[in-house]
């Protein structure tokens, strides 16, 4: 259902109108005028990264077994990995792609990216979704030119692990993939697309929201949203010194209202883990540390927002039949993130928002006394000991938003009456 317009909006249009009769040219004037020497040129380099690989996480080689765990070996559209188990090593070859495949399917973070690492995926595109009508995901192939403001270039579309796409889905409609038909057809990066359809496809279950397609660059829309345009305008009105219609109202740009949403987010995702290891201790009895990969963090802090989507979830956790085991302890030395152990009186536990399902316990136990079973998904919503103090929070902002909206409709009706008296 379209929102309502009002005179606000008016008034935003005229504004556009006026900035583009006043200076027609602006943009061409800029392109000509502009140092050539300076002027960025297209380079699919700049959105690629060789990963780096971190073989103290790596599943095969913390369970010295190559039945564990191979997404990465599967997804590398080269054969570019190689496993030591033995030899604790990973070796990423030459003929590596830098398609990120690796990163997005490896569920305990073995490789490293700063381009593609989950958090900053995360803020680069929620960011754009936040500002404007559409968020296009892309790659460079797909693109071949500079990005706009609201194109998110990947080096693959596939580079956006499932975690990332469902914490995105819980809290934004407006995402888009722009592919070209046929473009992955003609792409080296032979297994992204079978990638990104399981990753885009399983979060859209999970968050009960979907993932727009577009194939026709003609039809993408570089619009900002009636929000962001709204909070624009107002800031504007402020800066210009147009107090009448928000006097004592404070106003922020619509650009900082986007900084802070992020930025609010981080603060949300440090404080899940805060809760967490207050809940259930930040090591386990062995003191090894516990450990929170990005991604389950993004899951986690979505579900504290809408704790409703839990029920979509099917985790499994492992189970240990005491009847066979002999407390050797080789599950828990499996689990890179130590979501298992055994404790000091020999009894097998595992915290559920730590573990992955990886399975890596089940496997490496020699007795095979561990088997996965499921777990209430409810176990993954994390209670936020600072609700009360966030519904405070927004309530006082709704009161604040709108008195700002009554101040500024008395204002606008005070400047239409004044523009009436003068005809």
């Amino acid at each position: 259902m379209a929102e309502q317009r009002d005179m606000l909006d008016d008034l935003i249009d005229i504004s556009d109108s006026w900035q583009a009769l006043s200076n027609p040219f602006g943009g061409v004037m800029d392109t000509l005028t502009q140092d050539p020497s300076k002027i960025k040129k297209w380079d699919p380099g700049e959105y690629k990264e060789v990963p780096r690989p971190n073989a103290v996480t790596c599943l095969q080689i913390t369970s010295q077994s190559t039945e564990v765990c191979g997404r990465c070996l599967e997804a590398c559209p080269t054969a570019a990995i190689e496993i030591l188990p033995a030899a604790k090593k990973i070796k990423i070859g030459e003929d590596c792609r830098k398609c990120g495949l690796c990163s997005a399917v490896c569920p305990v973070d073995t490789f490293l990216t700063s381009k593609l690492a989950a958090k900053v995926l995360y803020d680069r595109i929620a960011r754009v979704a936040s500002a404007y009508e559409q968020a296009y995901i892309t790659c460079t192939r797909a693109l071949g030119r500079l990005p706009k403001d609201n194109e998110i270039v990947l080096s693959c579309v596939g580079a956006v692990p499932t975690e990332v796409w469902f914490s995105l889905l819980a809290e934004y409609s407006n995402l888009c993939v722009y592919l070209p038909l046929g473009i992955c057809d003609r792409c080296r990066t032979v297994t992204g697309e079978a990638v990104y359809a399981d990753s885009i496809g399983t979060a859209e279950e999970l968050a009960n929201n979907a993932v727009g397609l577009e194939v026709d660059a003609s039809a993408m829309t570089h619009e900002y949203t009636r929000a962001y345009k709204r909070s624009q305008f107002v800031g504007n009105m402020a800066r210009a010194g147009m107090t009448v219609a928000t006097k004592g109202v404070p106003v922020l740009s619509a650009a900082q209202l986007v900084a802070n949403r992020i930025k609010d987010h981080g603060t949300q995702l440090m404080n899940v883990q805060r809760q967490i290891e207050k809940a259930v201790g930040a090591k386990t009895d062995q003191s090894r540390r516990r450990v929170l990969t990005q991604e389950r963090k993004l899951v986690l802090a979505a579900l504290q927002k809408r704790p409703e989507l839990a029920e979509n979830f099917q985790p499994r956790v492992p189970v240990c039949d005491w009847s066979f085991c002999t407390m050797c302890g080789e599950c828990a030395k499996a689990c890179p993130l130590h979501a298992c152990e055994v404790d000091s009186s020999g009894h097998f536990s595992v915290e559920p928002t730590y573990c992955v399902g990886c399975e890596a316990c089940m496997i490496a136990c020699p007795e095979c006394c561990i088997e996965m079973q499921p777990c209430d998904p409810q176990e993954l919503v994390i209670p936020d000991e600072n609700a009360e103090k966030l519904a405070e929070r927004r309530a006082e902002l709704a009161k604040r938003k709108e008195e700002m909206r009554e101040q500024l409709k008395r204002g606008l009706d005070a400047v239409e009456r004044m523009a009436e008296g003068n005809e």
